[in-house]
């Protein structure tokens, strides 16, 4: 039976509100077990004074504001219809749902009395287009649309026979599960960004609820119907298809052979147990990624929470006493005008930091400014052995590794920040870099600390690495680099660092092969084979390497996020 919750109207676009007739068409809506329903909708029309109620006074009745030039009658007969819809839910019904965008609208339950409307005896009622069934709450439905619509890896749809139909679907909105409806939630389709335009709702264990299926714009939307009718549903919800079970009926549980039934059930702890498992596993992750949310907040953030990573991140590097200046004049009531954003006061000498974000490259007069403030401090502080660093977010809109490296400041920053008393240019995501590898290699604070004393620009290189060479070539096959020694010498046992796009990868140095021969050490100049760990992605022409002084290692270990083959 087909059936219609009514035309959304266009009206004038004035203050006040209309009361909408409710022309719903829904015939024999209550007895239904199979609900396919378009949230689309048909096309909006003009409105007509016959589509409106004046209902008489002291009547509460709702009403729909026109401010908005458009009256939909639909969403307050689908919220008032859930109530029925949700029993054929929770009794094994199937509902096949073709999303579309989320539309919304705020009504006024109220009746009108001698002057207009009673707002003193009123009621607000949102309702939208998703107000079908209850269990349709837990979708978060996001605005997005897209000519593009990818399967899911799962292979749902393939096993599903629905492939075909999602391929050349397009989509008006994605819909992602809420975490309480997660577990029962199954991704068929993804926009080309991975995130959910299609999915099922499975009923939940024990509850003998029905399915629900969330389809995008599909082309051929009644050949998946049929596919879904004839194919899937009998097998899904075999209740619903009597003439269809056969004999089906011997594998429901009550005629289930004992042997099988606890197999059964074997299986169906495994899968609890995986569900809780992963449940575990993703609140680890949420733990995790917001313990060091600062080190991302380094590449995204301005202002005040970019100035708080960064202190966040020196703090981890072992400074102990970094200090937030703006949050210090707030503390002292102090009305001068800001200067520098951060001291960090437990360097080798005191260092003032200013920090700032662009959208671009920074201008020469953001990555100058730190040293107009050094010659006010050293008077002010009555020394003249501070240091000045200007940490850059440059491109913040990028992924850090499409961002410029080689030429971010102006020849003229550069050679201003090499004079006397000089001062240092750090980006984020070098501070970042360094971060990352102090932790993941147990770096002490004295092979970082110097860097920030530096003038000109910072590069994230511990003190305790020395320059050897470049990475020349690799053979995957015996899993060796070729390593071209341009400083000092190499030997067996020495202990290298690779310097990769994101962190350092040390390892240690097992053999050493000369023109086909094992040899103890080479010369500068030589080109000299090695085994390695690293991976042909890693292992790239032109990769920088150091070696680590043995009298100056880092501690063993590290106490945060670690390198993996992707990341490094």
């Amino acid at each position: 039976m087909k059936g219609t919750f009514g035309t959304p109207l266009i009206v004038e676009r004035e203050a006040g509100y209309r009361s909408p007739k409710l022309p719903m068409d829904l015939p024999n809506h209550t007895e239904q077990e199979i609900v396919v329903i378009d949230l689309a909708g048909p096309d909006e029309r003009q409105a007509e004074e016959s589509d409106f109620d004046v209902p008489a006074r002291g009547i509460k009745v709702l009403w729909a504001p026109t401010e908005f030039g458009r009256v939909d009658p639909r969403l307050p007969g689908m919220r008032m219809l859930q109530p029925k819809f949700d029993r054929i839910y929770e009794h094994g019904g199937v509902f096949i749902v073709f999303a579309d965008a989320l539309v919304q609208t705020r009504y006024l339950l109220t009746a009108r009395d001698y002057v207009g409307l009673d707002t003193y005896d009123s009621k607000d009622m949102s309702a939208d287009n998703w107000d079908l069934i209850q269990v349709l709450d837990g979708l978060q439905v996001g605005s997005d649309h897209g000519k593009q619509v990818e399967l899911a890896d799962n292979g749902y749809a393939e096993k599903l026979g629905l492939a075909s139909y999602l391929r050349t679907a397009t989509f008006s909105c994605v819909v992602k599960p809420s975490s309480w409806l997660t577990s029962r939630w199954a991704t068929l389709a993804t926009s080309k960004y991975g995130e959910p335009v299609s999915g099922i709702i499975a009923p939940e264990r024990e509850r003998g609820e029905g399915w629900v299926f969330v389809l995008p714009r599909v082309e051929r939307r009644a050949d998946i119907v049929q596919e879904l009718v004839e194919h899937l549903l009998p097998n899904l919800a075999p209740r619903l298809f009597p003439h269809v079970e056969r004999e089906s009926w011997t594998r429901r549980r009550e005629y289930e052979l004992p042997q099988i039934t606890a197999l059964k059930d074997e299986i169906t702890a495994i899968e609890e147990a995986t569900r809780v498992r992963v449940r575990e596993l993703e609140e680890r992750i949420e733990r995790e990624r917001e313990s060091w949310a600062y080190l991302h907040e380094l590449l995204t953030t301005t202002g005040g929470a970019l100035v708080t990573a960064v202190i966040t991140a020196l703090k981890t590097l072992g400074f102990e006493d970094v200090r937030d200046v703006d949050a210090e004049r707030e503390a002292a009531g102090d009305t001068r005008p800001k200067r520098e954003d951060v001291h960090i006061m437990d360097a080798e000498v005191p260092v003032l930091v200013e920090v700032k974000s662009s959208g671009g490259l920074p201008k020469e007069g953001d990555a100058l400014q730190v040293a107009k403030y050094l010659a006010p401090r050293m008077h002010e502080w009555g020394r003249t052995d501070l240091k000045g660093l200007s940490i850059v977010n440059h491109q913040r809109a990028l992924p850090a590794l499409d961002r410029q490296d080689e030429h971010v400041f102006q020849n003229d920053v550069l050679t201003n920040a090499q004079q006397k008393p000089g001062f240092g240019l750090l980006t984020t995501w070098d501070l970042h870099r360094l971060v990352r590898s102090f932790l993941a290699l147990g770096w002490r604070h004295e092979n970082v600390a110097a860097l920030f004393t530096t003038a000109g620009r910072v590069r994230p290189v511990p003190s305790h690495y020395e320059y050897i060479g470049h990475l020349d070539g690799f053979w995957e096959q015996a899993r060796a680099v070729g390593v071209r020694v341009e400083h000092g010498t190499l030997s067996v046992g020495d202990r290298l660092a690779y310097e990769l796009p994101v962190q350092f990868v040390e390892e240690a140095v097992e053999s050493l092969q000369l023109n086909s021969e094992q040899v103890q050490t080479v010369p500068q100049g030589a080109h000299v084979g090695l085994r390695t760990s690293l991976s042909k992605e890693q292992a790239r022409k032109g990769v920088r390497i150091y070696r680590v002084q043995p009298s100056r290692l880092a501690l063993s270990g590290g106490a945060g996020p670690t390198a993996d083959a992707a990341d490094a």
